[in-house]
């Protein structure tokens, strides 16, 4: 009898965690996350792979960002270990902005284009954001190279086949979050404008409404912000189109700064991801010139839009349809966010008020950010 019971308990507790884990399943958000390759943007796919709101359905790659596009292996490398045997696909998409291609479309505007000359080749470019500051083959490596990994090189086709696979496979229309420029998804929509009623939701991690911007690579003073900066004809396509838009601008990243408080508790995390973030972070608290530069322009921009896609109440969201974005070929002007009398198409939202805490280390982004990614 005793025996009898303890099998009946264990079956049940099995049928109660199958039901748990099946009921968090259903209540997941699948995102499909469009990246630039950079370090801001591989903390942000960690911290999107570890977190229980995402299914996480695939990884869309622009070219004419912040890194090349072999950095995606350091994506390819964290997928295969936090979802082993799942082949996580991978979309490598344009490595030019729309802004050259569309006035020379016959060399797609090449890599150099007008735009992509403010990223530098090296001291803290591409190349540094490539190796993840010469650390990134101390990850766990994955099997597959990333030229295996990623499904096809034709970022319309191979992204509506991720968006019908994720609607079949879940039910659900796919949330995009763009932590890169907008060129892969207004490329998208040019061949498949019908496709914005198969998208539930866009965060984008971009612009900069009423604070300075962050475009010092080249002399340009005004409030652009490198991922409409980079591509100002796709930023005016994806805020011209009916999509359900939440801009994540600087406004509200700059609110949410590295502290040394951040780092202390960096220091005490156990966890791989742990160690390999606070290892990360500190060769670029040291090469970027100390704690007077690193705590004054350094933000973590792209895992702050993750946590604003996730819902987990750090960010005051308004509606603002009455912007629109510089795009006339002056490098000095270009990629800024400016007040337009045409309201936009999209239901266009902006992060406005970030919720923070004193020390901002406890700020509920922090807490949600370091407790993630110190569990293995």
């Amino acid at each position: 009898m005793e025996i009898n019971i303890y099998f009946v308990f264990i079956v049940l507790f099995m049928f109660t965690s199958i039901s748990i884990a099946s009921n968090e399943h259903k209540k997941q958000i699948p995102v499909i996350i469009d990246i630039d390759g950079e370090v801001s943007d591989f903390l942000a796919i960690l911290y999107a792979l570890k977190s229980k709101e995402f299914d996480v359905r695939g990884i869309t790659f622009a070219g004419d960002g912040w890194a090349h596009a072999a950095s995606v292996q350091n994506i390819v490398d964290i997928a295969d270990d936090i979802y082993p045997g799942k082949n996580f696909p991978v979309i490598l998409g344009a490595d030019y902005s729309l802004y050259d291609s569309d006035r020379h479309p016959y060399t797609l505007g090449s890599p150099g284009c007008t735009y992509q000359k403010s990223v530098p080749e090296g001291v803290f470019g591409k190349r540094d954001q490539d190796l993840l500051f010469g650390i990134n083959r101390q990850l766990r490596l994955s099997k597959r190279l990333w030229y295996d990994a990623i499904k096809g090189f034709n970022i319309t086709k191979d992204l509506a086949n991720l968006i019908d696979s994720t609607i079949e496979q879940t039910g659900k229309k796919p949330t995009i979050i763009l932590i890169g420029t907008a060129t892969n998804i207004a490329i998208f929509l040019r061949a498949f404008p019908t496709y914005t009623a198969k998208i539930d939701k866009v965060f984008w991690m971009g612009g900069a409404l009423n604070v300075p911007g962050n475009v010092i690579t080249v002399s340009n003073d005004s409030r652009a912000e490198y991922n409409v900066y980079l591509d100002c004809v796709a930023a005016q396509e994806l805020i011209d189109s009916d999509l359900d838009i939440t801009l994540v601008p600087l406004d509200f990243t700059n609110q949410i700064p590295l502290s040394p408080g951040v780092f202390d508790k960096l220091s005490k995390l156990k966890s791989f991801y742990g160690k390999f973030v606070y290892k990360l972070l500190s060769i670029i608290r040291k090469v970027a010139g100390g704690d007077s530069t690193l705590f004054t322009s350094y933000y973590l921009w792209d895992p702050i839009a993750i946590a604003v896609a996730k819902d987990i109440g750090v960010a005051k969201i308004v509606s603002n349809r009455s912007l629109t974005v510089t795009c006339k070929g002056d490098e000095i002007y270009d990629g800024q966010f400016v007040k337009s009398k045409i309201l936009t198409k999209s239901n266009f939202k902006a992060a406005i008020d970030a919720i923070v805490s004193k020390p901002i280390e406890n700020s509920p982004f922090y807490q949600d950010f370091l407790n993630l990614i110190d569990f293995d």
